[in-house]
């Protein structure tokens, strides 16, 4: 059974998270996770006194982290409850971490999860992109195939966009479908370099035909427009009205990612449906 770790912060956008993993991964395990910043030290904390007895901070402390704890488990209460709504099996988890990001990878690891989940907030490309999200974190940092949702997305209803280059990375994606994705309609789709390249149709069939070999309903399609390979996909998610866009990663990095033009970056940062990256 597939089993996902989704992240949830209590914002519109992770409710929309949750139910667009529930409509891909229906049914499947689901630990809910909260990241919280940690609470100062009694140390950190006498560094900053005014002139206040060491009880007074320890009392301080105390009482904060309390409040911490409860708001923690209040929060990611209300995660689960929305998880098991959409039906998914939900437990739970609050961990702390000054960058949540890190804190859901390890988590992620811990568990053993299939996919991380997460929204976004960001509008629009130059939102995302400027903003340093948890998405972006995992996106360039993780271990583990990441589902992003934007938070304006619909719920996933139609087939599964795969972008299909020939490439061991494209391959692995479609061996994660027919993993986790085994009743969805697979669209296989190569984004040809303009219409002078004559392979198009042969790389789109093929990728169809090794979709199939692995026990998924899919079918080619190849995208002939000048625009580059993300540009071609979002156009083609769109027309088709996909449930989300598919594609593999080579997990170059952040630093990589921004001198190469990685597609799963770009899609990440720019599509108005759910983007699945698998390693």
């Amino acid at each position: 059974m597939t089993r996902l770790l989704l992240a949830y912060d209590g914002s519109a956008a992770a409710t929309t998270a949750i139910d667009a993993a529930a409509a891909l991964f229906g049914g499947s395990e689901a630990v809910i996770a909260t990241v919280q910043p940690p609470v100062p030290t009694f140390e950190a904390a006498a560094l900053a006194r005014i002139a206040l007895p060491d009880a007074m901070i320890r009392d301080g402390v105390a009482h904060l982290r309390t409040e911490h704890e409860q708001l923690g488990e209040t929060l990611v209460a209300a995660g689960e409850a929305a998880a098991r709504a959409a039906g998914l099996r939900a437990s739970s988890s609050v961990v702390e971490g000054a960058s949540p990001w890190r804190a859901l990878r390890a988590l992620a690891a811990e568990d053993d999860v299939d996919i991380v989940v997460c929204g976004t907030r960001g509008d629009g490309a130059l939102q995302r992109a400027l903003v340093g999200s948890t998405a972006a974190g995992l996106l360039h940092h993780g271990h583990r195939p990441l589902l992003v949702v934007p938070g304006a997305a619909d719920r996933p209803e139609g087939p599964i966009l795969a972008g299909y280059d020939a490439s061991e990375p494209a391959r692995g994606a479609l061996r994660f479908a027919a993993t986790h994705l085994r009743t969805r309609e697979v669209v296989v789709a190569h984004a040809r370099r303009g219409f002078w390249e004559p392979t198009g149709e042969d790389v789109a069939d093929t990728g169809a035909a090794y979709a199939r070999a692995l026990g998924l309903a899919a079918t080619p399609r190849t995208l002939d427009t000048l625009r580059d390979a993300a540009g071609e996909l979002l156009v083609g998610a769109r027309a088709i009205d996909a449930a989300a866009i598919l594609v593999g990663s080579r997990g170059h990095g952040a630093v990589a990612a921004a001198m190469l033009g990685s597609v799963a970056t770009a899609l990440v940062h720019a599509a108005e449906r759910p983007v699945l990256v698998v390693r």
